[in-house]
């Protein structure tokens, strides 16, 4: 990481390359093994959650202490308690049938209301079409983020959040 950068570098720039650096190396930021505190950091100054989230999904830099720090600050959300595959299909206003998206959207849905029910812990990211080689292709991005006492859906382009509740665990929401 010896590539010089000015003070006129665009701040998405700066972002990314901070993104990049190998937290084994040293912390950077508030970035190290043990925590990872830039999200919150890059809020705090006003940047933008959703173009945050994109920007450390698409950097492949989300950790198990990010996680946290995104969930923490997430902004208001409506509530779903029910999670079927309807309910998660209302959730998830444009699909496109292009060849580059994750799946089917009705195999998404399955997907998502499998690893909801699950309770299984982790990020996972859905593309409508994320445009192979090509980026010109219009692509929603939405994130399912599951860990032991949360789970939130993001809506990236339309910035909309969801929290998904059961009754069982998540009395008084």
């Amino acid at each position: 990481m010896n590539d010089k950068i000015n003070f006129e570098t665009p701040i998405r720039t700066f972002i990314v390359k901070v993104l990049s650096y190998d937290l084994n190396d040293a912390s950077i930021f508030g970035r190290s093994k043990e925590e990872d505190l830039f999200f919150q950091d890059l809020l705090t100054i006003g940047c933008d959650f959703y173009e945050l989230l994109e920007l450390f999904i698409n950097c492949d830099a989300v950790t198990k202490h990010s996680v946290a720090c995104i969930v923490e600050n997430a902004p208001d959300a409506e509530i779903i308690k029910d999670f079927s595959e309807k309910e998660l299909r209302r959730m998830i206003p444009h699909w496109t049938s292009s060849r580059y998206h994750t799946a089917s959207i009705d195999d998404v849905c399955r997907e998502l209301n499998e690893r909801i029910k699950n309770e299984a812990s982790g990020t996972f990211v859905y593309n409508s079409n994320s445009g192979g080689k090509t980026r010109r292709a219009y692509n929603d991005t939405y994130v399912l983020i599951l860990t032991d006492s949360d789970r939130f859906f993001f809506d990236i382009n339309r910035k909309k959040a969801f929290r998904i509740c059961n009754d069982r665990k998540d009395d008084g929401v």
